[in-house]
């Protein structure tokens, strides 16, 4: 009984659907994250002299303190992209596809 139920669940376009969307989303995300943080760490090792500057001159924070800083608050907004999404576009199709299971 439950190898049906899976098997009927599995043949079904939504769930399908939702398997595509919540892969594709899930691996654009970690893409765009690991662009960013190899292109620091690429500015790491070639530029650093550029990273070490002081964002003003009486400032103990220099510029690359300031992007690391800000590479952490842009993988938190990624989450709650993904998050966001997940709450209403995926958990929408699940429902759907339990209602028609």
């Amino acid at each position: 009984m439950k190898s049906d139920l899976a098997e009927r669940i599995a043949s079904n376009p939504d769930f399908q659907n939702l398997v595509r969307q919540r892969t594709g989303y899930g691996w654009m995300m970690a893409m765009i994250m690991i662009i960013i943080y190899f292109a620091f760490i690429l500015s790491i090792a070639y530029f650093p002299s550029i990273l070490a500057i002081k964002i003003a001159a009486d400032s103990p924070i220099s510029w690359g303190i300031l992007i690391g800083f800000l590479m952490l608050v842009f993988a938190f907004v990624l989450t709650g992209l993904y998050v966001h999404k997940a709450n209403t576009q995926f958990d929408a199709l699940t429902t759907k596809i339990k209602e028609s299971a």
